[in-house]
């Protein structure tokens, strides 16, 4: 894998690109849920998906990204808009989340839903995580395009020892973000269709537009409220 800014800078250079993302993400995956063989669409797909799941029955794995439809009505999310003090009740239907750890106990995965990002701080986020990771992701095709397993083991052991604050307050700095605004958790009994993300998927996410899956409040809404907590912590 190379760096995901240069990834970006490539695939900004195609037509439609924006469509492309919002097919391979969401149509691929939720609306159309192929699998397996179904789901290699071109030449460089892999299926490390299903070598995980042989081995993990689904279970959430630290560091991957999934996407899902989250069909929690009881507890919507709160956001809080600085800017007039209100609070407005939303909900992702279908987020993308980076896992950061998952409670086996309480049935909880939880991450940084990456739809809350604006597109620029996604690649942020996946520069940081590729940058600190990069011994493992540079060479990660030659262990999907072989369907042997590439699970990155040093951030698994740091997440589920404690370590996510400090590694995320280290991407923060070193990407002047705030990657943690997009903290969410999620019951796994309100997900359905629980999918995990390609590693040769992650380069589209910058460019996906979750269209139609806020509810209650537009996507423009969150990334400003993102711009003004970002704002005002550095």
């Amino acid at each position: 894998m190379e760096s995901p800014k240069i990834i970006h800078e490539q695939l900004k250079r195609i037509d439609g690109i924006k469509d492309i993302a919002y097919t391979r993400l969401f149509e691929n995956y939720l609306k159309l849920d192929l699998k397996g063989s179904k789901k290699l669409i071109d030449i460089t797909s892999t299926d490390q998906e299903s070598v995980l799941n042989k081995i993990n029955r689904s279970i959430p794995i630290q560091g991957m990204v999934y996407t899902f439809i989250h069909l929690n009505k009881e507890n919507l999310e709160l956001l809080k808009n600085l800017k007039t003090g209100k609070e407005t009740e939303f909900h992702d239907f279908t987020p993308i989340l980076f896992c950061t750890n998952f409670d086996p106990i309480k049935k909880i995965v939880h991450g940084i839903n990456l739809n809350m990002l604006p597109s620029s701080e996604r690649i942020k986020f996946f520069e940081a995580y590729y940058q600190l990771y990069k011994n493992f992701l540079k060479d990660i095709e030659q262990l999907t395009e072989f369907n042997k397993i590439a699970i990155n083991l040093e951030y698994k052991i740091a997440a589920m020892s404690g370590k996510n604050p400090k590694i995320f307050e280290y991407f923060n700095k070193s990407q002047h973000a705030l990657f943690n605004y997009a903290y969410r958790s999620y019951i796994i009994s309100n997900i359905r269709r629980f999918r995990m993300l390609e590693y040769d998927d992650w380069g589209y996410i910058p460019y996906f537009s979750p269209k139609e899956a806020f509810k209650k409040i537009s996507i423009e809404l969150i990334h400003k409220t993102y711009w003004d907590n970002r704002n005002k912590t550095l």
